[in-house]
């Protein structure tokens, strides 16, 4: 059952004819896994006032912001 305090955003997206691509901290970490929460954030919010809107948001987009604000990723020891 789904609290009424909920948003289905599909379906509120759905009603106004809209779609939406939705990045997360965890996609950010992905690219850059030693960002914690509060920096992977920080290169989203610069990302959604920054991106090209004629290329989108891409993995090279969250990879070049993250990389201007906190250098290169580390390399990881699975590696």
């Amino acid at each position: 059952m789904q609290d009424s305090t909920e948003i289905d955003i599909d379906k509120l997206l759905a009603e106004r004819g809209q779609i939406a691509i939705i990045w997360s901290v965890e996609d950010v970490k992905e690219i850059h896994p030693d960002l914690d929460d509060e920096q992977a954030w920080e290169v989203l919010k610069i990302v959604l006032r920054r991106h090209d809107a004629t290329l989108g948001v891409t993995w090279d987009t969250l990879e070049c912001v993250a990389q201007s604000l906190f250098g290169f990723a580390s390399a990881s020891s699975d590696e």
